[in-house]
């Protein structure tokens, strides 16, 4: 590959742009695992069950807020940089109206479906930082629309730093749920501030004009967005809503404990898929080629990496419990994690899937796929937690997430012309599967189960030609 070439460029781009929001992401991933684990050991089960509760509640209402309109204007701005100051000003006035919504809706939420009272008071808590999330949504927007993703982790940074520190000492000063809600609170307005001041040079706020017409046209024209998005996270939080409805808040924190390490290892795929996003909506239209051939690398190098990863969570289960929890009662939660591994797979394919369907204009068959989803999954939640209780949230996580897959690659196939999937997957897949069912007939130190089934997988991976010259290549000029 030519050093300078418009592929390697972007290859840089992307990477650095990966980097940038995997930072982010590692700071907000990193922030509520130790926050979760103190919670686990200073609250017990119940109590990490309750912030379960309480982050579902943050996740699904934030999305709400946003009305779907970050990724259509993502997409605007990366096509029309030379925008970015027309298009801030509507979504920041959208944004800050799906606030209020958003805000609304979550109060009458949490009163109907009847929480304890402290988790009810924590959601109304809650309820008052989307209006300070309305305007990190509205920047952080045009950040990764101009692919200047730098600024979110230096934001990010301090307030995450601060939030976590006032959340141990209150934790520390026998405060609970309630307390925590406040530091959420805290945690967006010192955000928005940080990255209005990162922003400065932009010059977003110049002639401000206020449109409320113009804000909610734009609400309308990111339906599709919207829908596909709430559907989305939606799903994501659906396991700690019916558990904790079905088998309590003790449970609840028992599956979260395990789902928590899969959150933290599926960070890296968000944030490529995110960094991916404006790239693949630029070269979609601009070099067609290139479009399909980055979604197919994408997949092929990332089902390699998270398949390892699948497999280590597999085996080192309970000494990763054991480590992060020490208490007694969360044995069960090793078992838990272990059922979920395959879902770090599972979640790759789906975000770099649904990207690539957005970017190429497909928005509405995204959202088809992720209603569709939704409602599988309801009914795969509700059936196997009734009957397996948290295993059975466990094994319809999976069966949603493949669900979607499947429905991601049908409608990538039809629309676009893509069947980008199987050929991509198969060999670091069956490598995997392969190295599971051999580790299966050991008994060792898990020590060692690590490192054999690492020299067995890449070993596999190998022999079976999955990475050719070029690639190594392409990975070097990244990395320089």
């Amino acid at each position: 590959m030519i050093p300078h070439s418009p592929a390697s460029r972007s290859s840089r781009r992307l990477f650095r742009n990966t980097a940038a929001l995997s930072a982010a992401q590692v700071m907000r991933i990193g922030f509520n695992a130790i926050l979760s684990i103190f919670v686990a050991r200073q609250l017990g089960a119940a109590g990490l069950g309750k912030y379960a509760v309480l982050a579902a509640y943050w996740n699904i209402f934030q999305v709400v807020a946003t009305l779907g309109v970050p990724r259509l204007v993502i997409r605007a701005i990366a096509r029309e940089p030379e925008a970015s100051r027309f298009w801030f000003q509507r979504t920041l006035v959208n944004q800050l109206i799906g606030a209020g919504v958003g805000g609304f809706l979550l109060l009458a939420t949490a009163n109907l479906l009847k929480h304890p009272p402290d988790t009810l008071l924590a959601l109304a808590v809650v309820a008052l930082a989307l209006v300070p999330a309305a305007v990190v949504s509205a920047l952080e927007t045009v950040f990764q629309g101009r692919q200047e993703m730098h600024w979110i982790p230096l934001a990010q940074g301090v307030a995450t730093a601060l939030q976590l520190l006032l959340s141990v000492v209150l934790l520390l000063s026998g405060h609970g749920i309630v307390a925590l809600a406040w530091t959420i609170v805290l945690g967006q307005v010192c955000l928005a501030f940080m990255e209005i001041w990162a922003a400065r040079s932009m010059f977003l706020w110049r002639s401000f004009q206020i449109r409320p017409a113009l804000a909610l046209r734009l609400f309308w024209d990111a339906s599709d967005f919207f829908l596909n998005s709430l559907s989305v996270v939606l799903f994501s939080r659906l396991d700690v809503l019916i558990l904790s409805q079905l088998a309590g808040e003790q449970a609840t924190g028992l599956y979260n404990a395990a789902f928590l390490i899969i959150q933290m290892v599926n960070f890296l795929s968000s944030s490529y898929s995110n960094a991916a996003y404006p790239l693949l909506s630029h070269l979609f239209t601009a070099a067609r080629e290139r479009f399909a051939d980055l979604l197919y690398q994408s997949l092929r190098f990332g089902t390699a990496v998270n398949a390892l990863a699948a497999i280590w969570l597999a085996i080192g289960a309970q000494p990763i419990i054991g480590l992060l929890y020490h208490r007694e009662e969360y044995v069960m939660s090793a078992r838990l994690l272990q059922w979920c591994a395959p879902f770090v797979v599972i979640f790759l394919w789906n975000a770099l899937l649904s990207s690539g369907l957005m970017a190429g204009n497909q928005q509405r068959s995204s959202v088809i796929v992720a209603g569709v989803k939704l409602v599988l999954g309801f009914s795969y939640y509700v059936i196997l937690t009734t009957w397996l209780g948290p295993v059975g949230t466990a094994l319809a996580t999976v069966l949603a997430g493949l669900t979607g897959t499947a429905l991601n690659q049908l409608f990538l196939a039809r629309t676009l012309g893509l069947a980008t999937l199987p050929q991509a997957i198969w060999k670091p897949l069956a490598a995997g599967v392969v190295v599971v069912a051999l580790m299966g007939l050991f008994s060792a130190p898990w020590p060692l189960l690590l490192a054999g089934a690492t020299v067995l997988y890449g070993g596999l991976l190998l022999a079976m030609g999955t990475f050719q010259t070029a690639d190594w290549q392409l990975l070097r000029q990244m990395a320089r």
